[in-house]
């Protein structure tokens, strides 16, 4: 089945043919509730009615563009998308990817800083190349930028002072090339973590008193993800950059760096110029444009709080004795193991991953941190959650008889 594939994964032995909402079909008719929302990304469910027919309609007019055109609907979608997002932000590119995304967001920030140093936390996970991957903690390289914090799940923590120590040593020590801090205001690949509040508004008070820039990275937490409409609200903060992407798509590749005017001003046209092929195509903004119009006129933040919360309550009730911690944020779950009985925590989370899996759940995993991971659509039904539920207690309830 795989013979023509290059393996940049680990693919799981079933083929899937379509979904609608929160479930996905194989090619053999069988049904899995998604609690991944794909890659994290489809939050309003796979295939809404609304935005395939938004492909259809665009489709039949123009998908792509030369890069020296622009299309109504690209620019409709600018205006909606910065009239939506919290703050005084007046500027947009759409792109595609969030690695493409937080990776201009850092080269913008280097040409208007004319600093070379990035900053981000040691858990975060901010892209798959260039500068963004070498922040992240799969990479090794750029150790000294990436901070150690306080985790919290609120706005204060006993040890403060120490990480605020250590980073502003790091910070006093390269001021002068700092040109910005990165953050993704809820660490998911690398474990499922919230940074303190003040820890983040302090690094983020910093980088003003040093005249670097603040990123954020909603690629993951942004569109009702971490329980508001951006993560970075979870904070007392005003980012300068935001990246944009995953849900703005709602599973179509296109992504965006939202920023200001007076940031802009500062660059010339040689500096600003980018050209990537399908940069503002009308496609992909006809399809963020509607996924905006969803958001509201559906109220799917509002309406997803009751989800959260339901949730939230039944994950934390869970108990077993192989449970080694649940972690809730938003829609952004996990549940961490530890050794139990003569099972290792990867043998058990890939156990559980795939027992779950045979009984028609898809979930998220990591061996590495030891942890299965939730992120459902924001739209996942009360009937659905049920089905969960039921799902995870007949499997943890299978793991005590091993």
């Amino acid at each position: 089945m795989l013979n023509f594939i290059l393996k940049t994964n680990q693919f799981e032995p079933i083929l899937i043919e379509r979904a609608t909402g929160s479930w996905i079909v194989d090619v053999n008719g069988k049904k899995y509730l998604d609690c991944e929302s794909g890659m994290w990304c489809c939050n309003l469910g796979h295939n809404p009615p609304e935005i395939i027919e938004v492909i259809k309609t665009q489709s039949s007019k123009i998908i792509h563009r030369n890069k020296g055109f622009l299309n109504p609907v690209t620019i409709k979608a600018a205006e909606k998308l910065l009239d939506f997002i919290p703050g005084d932000y007046d500027k947009i590119t759409f792109l595609n990817s969030g690695s493409e995304a937080v990776e201009f967001a850092i080269n913008f920030a280097k040409k208007i800083t004319k600093r070379k140093n990035v900053l981000s936390l040691k858990d975060s996970y901010l892209g798959a190349f260039g500068i963004a991957k070498d922040i992240s903690f799969t990479s090794q390289e750029k150790m000294e930028f990436k901070l150690d914090y306080p985790i919290s799940e609120g706005d204060d923590s006993d040890n403060l002072e120490e990480f605020i120590k250590k980073a502003n040593s790091v910070i006093n020590n390269q001021a002068d090339d700092i040109a910005c801090f990165v953050l993704e205001p809820i660490m998911i690949g690398g474990g499922v973590l919230k940074p303190c509040s003040k820890f983040v508004e302090h690094i983020c008070n910093r980088m003003k008193e040093i005249r670097a820039l603040v990123i954020v990275d909603e690629v993951t937490t942004g569109f009702g993800r971490a329980g508001k409409k951006f993560g970075y609200e979870l904070f007392d903060i005003t980012p300068d950059i935001l990246a944009l992407g995953k849900a703005l798509g709602n599973g179509y590749p296109v992504s965006a760096i939202v920023t200001r005017s007076d940031l802009e001003e500062k660059l010339s046209p040689s500096e600003l110029y980018y050209a990537q092929s399908h940069q503002l195509d009308p496609l992909g903004t006809s399809i963020a444009l509607k996924v905006v119009e969803l958001y509201e006129s559906k109220e799917v933040i509002e309406k997803s709080k009751k989800t959260i919360e339901k949730l939230h309550s039944f994950l934390k009730s869970l108990s077993y004795p192989f449970i080694q911690e649940v972690k809730s944020f938003g829609l952004i779950y996990a549940i961490e193991f530890r050794v139990f009985n003569k099972l290792s925590t990867s043998d058990l989370v890939l156990k559980i991953k795939d027992d779950l899996l045979e009984a028609g759940v898809m979930i998220g995993y990591s061996t590495r941190k030891e942890q299965i991971r939730f992120l459902p659509p924001l739209i996942i039904t009360d009937e659905e959650i049920e089905f969960l539920q039921k799902k995870i207690i007949q499997v943890f309830d299978s793991i005590l008889k091993l």
